[in-house]
């Protein structure tokens, strides 16, 4: 189920396929932990560029599942059957925590989703253009022409989806790509360390 931002709307997926194929930008995934757990739900729904927060819910949850269910990502856990108001307060929490930290991992999140796309050279290309560096000292670095540099860096862009390279430079920034043209991929997902 995906429930929408602001209005307290509901859309019910039959499985996690169709809420993919439907491709919600908004709002909060609300799933079982009976359909799997919270690492793997959050790996197919970020493969299906879904990059919502999700909420998990079972019946008399065990405390371990529920504290593994945060360190996997999952922004909230509910014990079925839970009330109206307590799933109003698990999404107001979650809408809440998406305005501040969780809208940045979101977004971080998306940006190394399309660094993950680029091949070696490209995202090379990309940490040079974030510390400052020109096609020609690019070129001199990597032993490559002038030109060769700018094919990679537009075939990076197009990639990227951005017609500018002030716009690749802010989605290598916020991938935390470094100078190795590696970004710190330790997808830190919905945590329990960010959730406080």
């Amino acid at each position: 189920m995906a429930l929408s931002g602001g209005g307290g709307n509901a859309q019910i997926y039959e499985d996690m396929e169709e809420l993919i194929a439907e491709g919600p930008d908004d709002g909060i995934v609300l799933a079982s932990a009976d359909t799997g757990s919270a690492a793997d739900l959050i790996a197919t729904l970020q493969a299906g560029e879904i990059f919502l927060p999700l909420i998990l819910f079972a019946q008399a949850p065990r405390p371990s599942q529920i504290v593994r269910a945060a360190h996997e990502g999952a922004a909230d856990f509910l014990a079925w059957p839970f009330t109206a108001e307590e799933l109003r307060s698990a999404c107001a929490y979650c809408r809440q925590f998406m305005e501040g930290a969780g809208g940045m991992l979101q977004r971080r999140q998306k940006a190394r989703k399309l660094i993950e796309g680029l091949s070696l050279r490209e995202r090379q290309i990309l940490a040079f253009l974030l510390e400052g560096h020109s096609n020609k000292s690019m070129a001199n670095s990597l032993d490559l022409s002038p030109r060769t540099v700018e094919d990679y860096r537009l075939n990076a862009m197009k990639k990227l989806g951005v017609n500018a390279t002030s716009a690749a430079i802010r989605i290598g920034l916020e991938a935390g790509l470094d100078g190795s043209g590696s970004a710190a991929f330790a997808y830190p997902a919905f945590s329990s360390v960010e959730l406080s």
